[in-house]
């Protein structure tokens, strides 16, 4: 019988390590990044002044730069968060959140453009924020808890939004600028950035 070498206990623990990152990422999604988040509800704070500003709570001109902008921006904070924390960023789970959250996503840009040529603008802030809950509620049960709840918190503002239609931008910019914040905060603490 030989006795393991510094070398070995090495290998063991690298091993050891390797395992539990894997584990980690098989079930969920932990590159979400905090911080892109935050920068995500500045643009959508930003967006909701500019509308304000414009008299036009909907105005597409503002809304999809803004959305492009947030994507955009979470994006690369994902991928830095990923590269930062050695977890892949495009793995199988992600892939399966990618699956989960794109149909709403697409639903909704094309139930804004059918709503924009009807004249029906005035429920895009309540439409965007239950799409936008209902897919961010699916994709969360890949993720940390708090993206979950972030959904559901989309879902009410959306539910709101959609009966009370004068009260559209104060939803967006608590939904899309107030909760982004809040989350990302809640995720830069609890879960490292």
């Amino acid at each position: 019988m030989s006795i393991p070498t510094q070398q070995d206990h090495q290998e063991a623990k690298e091993t050891l390590d390797y395992i539990r990152r894997t584990m980690e990422t098989a079930s969920t999604f932990t590159a979400v990044s905090g911080w892109g988040l935050v920068v995500s509800g500045i643009v959508g704070l930003a967006a909701a002044w500019l509308s304000r500003s414009a008299e036009n709570v909907t105005d597409l001109r503002i809304w999809i730069p803004a959305a492009a902008v947030s994507v955009i921006v979470a994006t690369g904070a994902n991928a830095m968060k990923a590269r930062g924390t050695d977890v892949p960023l495009w793995s199988g789970v992600l892939r399966r959140v990618v699956w989960v959250m794109a149909p709403t996503l697409i639903a909704g840009a094309m139930l804004t453009f059918a709503l924009d040529a009807q004249n029906a603008t005035r429920l895009l802030p309540g439409m965007w924020l239950a799409l936008y809950g209902a897919g961010v509620t699916a994709g969360g049960t890949l993720s940390v808890r708090a993206i979950r709840w972030m959904g559901v918190a989309f879902l009410v503002l959306g539910a709101i939004a959609l009966l009370r239609v004068e009260l559209g931008l104060v939803m967006l910019a608590l939904g899309f600028g107030g909760l982004h914040i809040g989350v990302g905060l809640d995720i830069v603490w609890r879960h490292g950035g």
